[in-house]
């Protein structure tokens, strides 16, 4: 994964590019085929929230963008909350992207017949139920 690290009228050191790029990267554990990622450290007005710098993480790949900001005092609990947010998102993804690819499993619930039986058990009680019936 490809990724950059900006800071947009802060100063981003050494030490915290090196951990925005390895916090990034295990973002892709979550889903794969992520391309590119791009890491925003930015001031916020003062007094917003009482948190002073923000962090923006942006992810791109297979057509998809998901898109996480977070406040925080230091830049590093920024990072933290960020891609954190972004952790959640992406399972969110992922979790649409399977149920839409496999329908009758979505839910949890069993793909059920034309005919409402499932199994061959049903199909066997069914019988039963028959043959009770035809020989009153």
């Amino acid at each position: 994964m490809e990724v950059k690290v900006i800071g947009r009228h802060v100063e981003v050191d050494d030490d915290l590019r090196q951990s925005a790029t390895r916090k990034t990267e295990r973002l892709s554990r979550y889903l794969a085929g992520m391309e590119r990622a791009e890491v925003c450290f930015s001031d916020t007005k003062v007094g917003h929230l009482g948190d002073p710098v923000q962090c923006e993480v942006v992810l791109e790949g297979h057509g998809h963008v998901v898109r996480a900001s977070a406040a925080g005092a230091r830049q590093s609990e920024a990072l933290d909350a960020a891609v954190e947010r972004a952790a959640l998102q992406l399972t969110r993804l992922k979790k649409r992207l399977i149920d839409r690819s496999r329908p009758r499993h979505a839910n949890g619930k069993p793909y059920l017949t034309p005919t409402g039986i499932d199994t061959a058990s049903d199909l066997a009680e069914l019988e039963d139920t028959i043959e009770g019936i035809t020989e009153l």
